[in-house]
């Protein structure tokens, strides 16, 4: 059982005390205290000097920083070394290393070089995690633990394959079986023993690239991988629980690729997030928080963010000036986030990333957004416990996605490079929803659909039986559903369906599917022209629809192969209704079907302001919205209208129901 913290709102940085004398640690310490941190991140790349020869452990050194944070009031975050075994290690047992896919062995020197596959490796993690246990999980500044650190990666090399191979016959059972499901006739692909499967990397097929290997096996290969994570993950989750009630997350990167967030998570208990994308590309943080926020029921962790800007490779300003460190951060705490921690404290003195940005620089002295902090800090420690007591609430529509489908759009032919999955789930549906100001929940197939009243599901090509059962009971139930473009076409082991094109999901359209085509080169020639007046060019691929019953034709294609089929369908089922969509729309024939469903069942804008501006709301324990977060991410003023007057938790003041928000302003305004 683990104990959370949610009552206070944390501020804080990553420090690598194991890179400085001892004597420099009050020095940092104290600055710490002044810059109003009340949490620091630790020990996540300090595997060597835990233990500097296998089987020798010092951990004094350890106890005395956090001695140190204790008695100044400031607690620690715990992590985990895996990411950064010592040459010890990789040298004793080679073994431990990621091989390439082009069967290059990764050498010492960096981090994230280990294979998370490797049994051996995975004893010495368990090993150092139960030490630092051990150790230091009883000190009284420990706040939480942090699992290795922005996890990433498959490996190829021997121990790998063999293990996938385990995989597959695991899976499949025979590799007859596997033979007829993967339709492996094709091109003599067929495998006479699971042991001739290779462990493939694919880049899509064309006269430019080389072909690709089979779709079915670079989704399994990705599974396979997973797994491999969430297992490596597991056995360190299960060395600290076995004597620690912290709270464990870690700090994942990018938003919908490789790695499977949802499984990942699942065995953690807080959401966490590694985010860097600047203020011009400010939706791609907002969108992460919004997917982070539904994955548990407790805040999550923002763990990793720039104090200023950011240098591990090029250097960018990604906050652009003071004002925008204080934007990120309080946005990161009120779409649902209860920590901000920046990267990193001090700047190193050495080795890599001398030049990022940090709070401190190396001789010690203070780095630009000092007073921000201090501003943050006040304020987090002022209002933190209404925020804490006023939850982020659910957004009453969402957006579904699933990682796996991010592989099928990566390795598809049909779709040109610019079909990135994360990209166009990012700006063709989710921003549109955030500027026109409707709250929304980014989420995975599985979760309770049971809060929401619209849900858009676009690029879902595989969409397993269950999630299609469920969300048949739910639009049953009165919700109102946009479906596709592009959802529902693949089987969950990436082959074509061979009696309906959608299969059962048809039924729930009310329509088939008549004609299927790409608008490619000819974009421009084509038009979707809706019954209402509203018409766009379709893009990347069209699905053309017969309906079925008492199906209504939204919208029809005119003009190239799908002359005269719907590409917009609407269906009743049950209390609820379904819009099946052909191809992808633009924004303004998107949000056109957005505000006719939305509207169905009673769900409005937040507030009304430009594109730019963000409404967050919190809500009382039944629900009810208690306030407002307002945010601004243009550099110019921006008028708001909200739905009632209030008071600014900031200043205790009224505060009308049409206002100003300055230039990258933030504002609270509390309700009852």
């Amino acid at each position: 059982m683990t104990t959370m913290d949610d009552t206070q709102v944390h501020l804080g940085a990553s420090w690598y005390p194991e890179m400085w004398p001892e004597e420099e640690w009050h020095k940092d310490v104290a600055r710490m205290k002044e810059g109003g941190f009340t949490l620091i991140r630790l020990f996540e790349f300090a595997w060597k000097r835990f233990e500097p020869k296998e089987g020798v452990y010092e951990f004094d050194w350890a106890v005395k920083v956090l001695d140190l944070l204790h008695a100044e009031g400031i607690q620690a975050m715990i992590g985990t070394p895996s990411a950064a075994p010592p040459a010890w290690l990789t040298t004793t047992y080679p073994e431990v290393l990621q091989t390439s896919a082009d069967g290059k062995v990764k050498t010492h020197g960096k981090r994230k070089h280990y294979n998370h596959h490797s049994a051996k490796y995975r004893e010495c993690c368990q090993g150092i995690v139960g030490q630092m246990v051990e150790h230091l999980g009883d000190h009284p500044a420990v706040h939480s633990w942090q699992i290795d650190n922005e996890m990433s990666g498959f490996d190829y090399g021997q121990e790998t394959t063999d293990r996938f191979h385990d995989w597959l016959a695991d899976r499949y059972v025979s590799v007859e079986h596997l033979n007829e499901i993967w339709g492996l006739n094709f091109w003599s692909q067929a495998y006479d023993d699971f042991s001739q499967v290779p462990l493939c990397v694919a880049t899509v097929g064309s006269i430019e690239v080389p072909e690709r290997n089979h779709p079915s096996l670079i989704v399994a290969i990705a599974r396979f991988q997973n797994e491999a994570w969430t297992s490596f993950m597991k056995e360190q989750v299960d060395v600290i629980r076995a004597k620690c009630a912290h709270p464990i997350s870690s700090n994942m990167t990018g938003f919908i690729g490789q790695m499977n967030w949802d499984n990942h998570f699942e065995i953690m208990d807080r959401a966490g997030v590694s985010s860097y994308a600047d203020l011009s590309y400010f939706y791609i943080n907002t969108s992460k928080m919004d997917r982070l926020r539904p994955m548990k029921q407790a805040p999550y962790w923002m763990l990793e963010t720039a104090p200023n800007w950011s240098g591990g490779g090029p250097i960018w300003n990604i906050h652009h000036q003071e004002e925008g460190v204080r934007l990120f951060s309080w946005v990161s705490i009120l779409l649902g986030g209860s920590m901000v921690l920046y990267w990193q404290w001090r700047s190193h003195w050495a080795g890599q990333e001398m030049q990022h940005g940090t709070c401190v620089d190396a001789t010690g002295a203070w780095m630009p957004c000092k007073e921000v902090w201090q501003q943050l800090s006040a304020e987090y420690a002022a209002h933190g416990d209404w925020l804490m007591k006023h939850p982020a609430g659910r957004g009453p529509i969402a957006i579904m996605t699933a990682v796996e489908n991010s592989w099928v759009f990566s390795i598809d032919p049909i779709h040109p490079s610019n079909q990135n999955y994360g990209k166009r789930i990012t700006e063709d549906y989710y921003l549109p929803l955030r500027d026109a100001q409707y709250h929304r929940d980014i989420i995975h197939p599985g979760a309770n659909l049971e809060d929401y009243s619209l849900i858009i599901c676009p690029q879902m090509a595989m969409l397993s039986d269950h999630t299609r059962e469920q969300l048949s009971a739910w639009v049953e139930e009165g919700g109102r559903l946009i479906l596709g473009p592009m959802s529902g076409y693949r089987t969950d082991e990436m082959t074509a369906r061979t009696d309906r094109i959608f299969g059962e999901l048809e039924e729930l359209m009310g329509a088939r599917c008549s004609r299927r085509f790409t608008p490619h080169w000819v974009e421009d020639t084509i038009n979707v022209v809706f019954e209402n007046g509203n018409r766009c060019h379709p893009r990347v691929w069209c699905d053309g629809f017969e309906p079925l019953g008492e199906t209504d034709v939204l919208a029809t294609y005119q003009g190239g192969y799908g002359e005269g089929h719907a590409a917009v369908v609407s269906h009743r089922h049950g209390k609820g209704r379904v819009v099946t969509v052909g191809c992808p729309l633009d924004e303004s024939c998107l949000m056109g079907l957005v505000d006719e469903l939305a509207a169905e069942v009673d769900v409005a804008p937040l507030v009304k302001a430009a594109p730019g501006v963000m409404a967050c709301p919190r809500v009382d324990a039944s629900g009810n919205l208690a306030g407002l977060g307002l945010v601004n991410t243009t550099k110019d003023p921006q008028p708001v209208v909200c739905p009632q007057a209030g008071t600014d938790l900031f200043t205790g003041e009224p505060a009308g129901a049409e206002l100003t928000l300055p230039p990258l302003g933030v504002q609270i305004i509390q309700y009852g």
